[in-house]
């Protein structure tokens, strides 16, 4: 069996791991990033970029080049009901260089952020590679990982494993990790139909109407429609038939009313099951888990990349230096979650509050309104800003230490 080295092996090749890649190659640590698949091409994958992203990009010389990708921008998300318009987020007032969140293709976005990894010798990729498995030595410290690639089976030893291989991380579950599961209301259906040039990126937002809830978000050249439905009920939008989404869509986003004939078959509904969740624990030695195999996110307000990168900012703040001075320990991994497992509890429990109140509102049949407190809120001067600089950065900003 073959065998290679690095000091740092980072599993998974999304956002958290190529800013990870990228943030620890630029200061000269070693880095190899493997990748299941054989591109970084994903079907409905997150699209958000926001402040919190694009400062740190900025911080680097980096956010010129990310904002001439094409992208469109959310200013402000309101939800729109058959009466009325209710603002929710204005990004505009929050003091940023970046006062909206960028939908930018997420493949546009990993491929640019892998180009900027490319200028570093010491960082490589490696895609079609499969982990089959960790290697540890007597002590039980994990010291890399088995590999297997276009048939060809080898390790990689590593002074520090990072996995970044998503929601249903194979890392997390060969390390014996187990996470606690938060109970969530709702699924997606996602749906994508034509744009056509009269339309406005204002458009973009929440629509409730006739018990539904759809979302819509503005990918340049097209509108993504996250139809929203009761947790498990696809197989009963299934039986009802394409007929029946399509009627439903064009209620509830009436001016999409005229293209919806677009779906063309349920079949070609992607089925998002909502989940949340969360470790205890983040790492043992040798290992750390960051972004959404450490803390499932639900896809409320859409931060999950937001604090995946978040993740991977403290990481590199804390475990540049022990990695190039091969002294990693488990309390520099400890320091990670330290910094960051707060946060990233007491949004997923707002993001939990929010889906209740919202998907309970939107199914039922009467006219859409708030909470009181919420109202509240939204219109008191002082506090109005919280959600927009909740979703752009988080309780708190992580920066990057250089």
């Amino acid at each position: 069996m073959n065998e290679a080295h690095c000091q740092c092996c980072v599993v998974g090749a999304g956002p958290a791991g190529l800013v990870l890649g990228l943030l620890l190659a630029r200061k000269g640590v070693s880095v190899k990033v493997l990748e299941l698949h054989p591109d970084l091409a994903r079907d409905f994958r997150g699209d958000t970029v926001h402040a919190s992203t694009l400062e740190l990009l900025d911080q680097i010389g980096l956010a010129e080049g990310a904002l001439e990708l094409p992208h469109s921008k959310i200013q402000q998300m309101s939800i729109n009901t058959p009466a009325k318009l209710i603002r929710l987020v204005n990004f505009k007032r929050l003091k940023t260089k970046f006062p909206y969140i960028a939908m930018m293709p997420q493949e546009n976005f990993l491929k640019y952020l892998l180009d900027c990894a490319h200028r570093y010798e010491c960082f490589e990729i490696l895609f079609r590679s499969a982990v089959t498995g960790l290697v540890t030595d007597e002590q039980d410290r994990i010291t890399g990982v088995e590999v297997k690639a276009d048939g060809n089976q080898y390790s990689i030893k590593s002074d520090l494993v990072v996995a970044c291989d998503g929601r249903y991380s194979k890392v997390r579950k060969m390390a014996g990790f187990k996470a606690e599961n938060q109970s969530q209301p709702m699924d997606i259906a996602w749906l994508r139909l034509p744009r056509t040039a009269s339309d406005d990126d204002s458009q973009a937002g929440f629509y409730t109407a006739d018990g539904n809830l759809c979302i819509v978000l503005n990918r340049v050249d097209l509108w993504q429609l996250a139809y929203v439905i009761n947790k498990g009920e696809f197989s009963r939008l299934r039986k009802q038939g394409v007929e029946s989404l399509r009627e439903a869509v064009g209620k509830t986003v009436p001016w999409l009313q005229d293209r919806v004939d677009s779906i063309l078959d349920i079949d070609d509904v992607h089925v998002l099951n909502v989940r949340a969740d969360m470790l205890d624990t983040w790492y043992r030695d040798g290992l750390l888990l960051i972004g959404d195999a450490a803390h499932a996110m639900s896809p409320v307000g859409g931060v999950g990349i937001n604090f995946a990168i978040a993740d991977a900012i403290e990481a590199a703040n804390v475990l540049t230096e022990p990695l190039l001075a091969g002294a990693s320990t488990t309390g520099h991994l400890a320091e990670v979650q330290n910094r960051r497992y707060s946060a990233t509890r007491s949004v997923q429990k707002i993001q939990t509050r929010v889906v209740n109140q919202i998907t309970k509102r939107a199914f039922n049949d009467k006219e859409f309104e708030l909470p009181l407190m919420v109202r509240i809120l939204l219109k008191t001067p002082v506090l109005r800003d919280i959600p927009a600089r909740m979703m752009a950065f988080g309780p708190y900003q992580a920066k990057l230490e250089d």
